[in-house]
């Protein structure tokens, strides 16, 4: 017979260290709640049930959790005293004697798939009633200690601990694999630490020895991959090294980052071979970003397209929009959300683009804003060149057709319409529809006032 594996992952804890309203394991990690990681591991074992116990900010993780995993479980710790708590609460959701148990935190980021299934393939070798995770630091405050004698062990808590047991470095990583049998039992004969008050579930490893179960220890060499995220410092340690392992993985698949340590990528995006990011870039989840591409310093891409052979210049924003096939953008561009900017478009510095499509080839090299527009195939936009596209009420639509060329500063009054090959004079402000093939221009008469200099500078006083 099949035995089912359910994992359990803590999610109710407050982490008052972090000093935020936002529940531990919903602040983000390369780009992503740092719970999300503890669910794709617990997915890639693979779990037959997932259940998340839930307490301080519960409403913000459920919501989260179930839009990505709707076979996730939820249960309601309702007071915070403690894990064996926690544990027992989630007890009540499992029925079959003969599985196991994953118990896992949320807040390990780190925790990578191979370390998590060898323990899992040791665990079921070794025929052990419960196996832990243990690890060696240099400085192991606020962990519990691993106490070894043969074959026997005892796990304290550091609160619970005296000046001997702190010094020992080697802790307790908080993840066990249990069988549920042995689970229920002991967790129902978890005593309230005499400290602290809270029911630990450290406790389950000396009370299943005393029942004359076999314990297995899994001591990893890599205990990175076990922190748990407490304080602002611990999850910059884990951003840090979430980002050096992405930026490895891409660069082993052909990407140029000319700056590991100034390059910040996070952990969904792709990026194909041979592009290049130069330095001080924050390109961030959503984001794909096809094969030559250049990607220039200061750059921040969020959740956009980015096509093959386009080139990025200095200090550009994109935004959730789609950039296509060797099109150049900025320096200091702006692309901002729904817009569509498509084949061989350039958009220079200083330009910015709203809620906009501009078909292929059509450039905007200088000062323009173009927002709530569909622009064609072929257009020049002139240099301060504004749709006008907000009435007061609501935002119109500007309408430009193929090869059409509008001059340098012109106003193009929303809504209003330029047919194709249409010519826009400089310094206009069209008001009207401008047919195909026309010259639209709106421009007041120039008049020169002969004398008018020297007039001012007597009033001035000869300055």
């Amino acid at each position: 017979m099949h035995t089912k594996l359910y994992t359990i992952i803590l999610a109710a804890g407050e982490g008052k260290r972090m000093k935020s309203d936002i529940p531990k394991v919903f602040h983000p990690v390369g780009g992503l709640p740092m719970i999300e990681y503890v669910l794709r591991r617990a997915i890639e074992l693979p779990s037959d049930r997932i259940i998340v116990v839930v307490g301080t900010g519960k409403e913000i993780i459920m919501d989260y959790v179930s839009k990505r995993y709707e076979d996730a479980f939820f249960v309601h710790q309702n007071r915070q005293i403690g894990t064996a708590d926690a544990v027992k609460t989630a007890t009540h959701e499992l029925t079959d004697l003969e599985d196991d148990v994953l118990i896992l935190n949320g807040d390990v980021p780190l925790l990578s798939n191979a370390l998590l299934k060898d323990f899992y393939e040791q665990y079921k070798k070794s025929k052990s009633s419960l196996g832990f995770v243990s690890a060696r630091l240099d400085n192991p405050a606020g962990y519990g200690r691993v106490i070894k004698k043969g074959t026997r062990f005892t796990i304290l808590e550091e609160r619970d601990a005296d000046e001997k047991v702190r010094k020992i470095q080697e802790i307790n990583a908080g993840i066990y694999l249990v069988s549920y049998k042995a689970l229920v039992k002991a967790i129902e004969r978890v005593e309230p630490s005499p400290v602290t008050g809270e029911y630990y579930l450290t406790d389950i490893v000396r009370i299943i020895q005393s029942m004359k179960k076999k314990i297995m220890n899994y001591h990893t060499d890599k205990p990175e991959q076990v922190i748990g995220i407490n304080d602002r410092k611990s999850l910059a340690f884990s951003e840090k090294v979430l980002n050096q392992k992405k930026l490895t993985r891409l660069m082993a698949n052909g990407v140029t980052i000319y700056d590991p340590d100034n390059t910040y990528i996070e952990h969904d995006v792709a990026i194909g071979k041979d592009s290049i990011v130069y330095p001080n870039c924050f390109i961030m989840n959503g984001t794909k970003i096809g094969s030559r591409c250049i990607i220039w310093n200061g750059t921040i891409i969020k959740n956009a397209r980015i096509n093959d052979g386009v080139e990025v210049k200095p200090y550009s924003i994109i935004e959730q929009s789609t950039v296509g096939r060797d099109a150049v953008i900025g320096p200091y561009a702006r692309i901002r959300p729904e817009s569509v900017i498509e084949d061989n478009v350039h958009i220079g510095n200083f330009v910015e683009i709203k809620k906009s499509s501009l078909g292929r080839g059509t450039k905007a090299n200088h000062l323009s804003y173009i927002g709530d527009a569909t622009v064609g195939s072929r257009v020049n936009i002139g240099a301060g060149t504004i749709t006008c596209n907000y009435d007061g009420f609501k935002k119109n639509l500007t309408v430009i057709e193929d090869e059409a060329f509008i001059g340098s500063d012109t106003a193009l009054v929303a809504p209003v319409h330029v047919g194709r090959g249409a010519i826009i004079g400089a310094a206009s402000a069209i008001t009207k529809d401008v047919p195909t093939g026309a010259l639209g221009i709106e421009r007041s008469e120039q008049r020169n006032i002969e004398g008018y200099a020297m007039k001012r500078k007597s009033k001035l006083g000869g300055r």
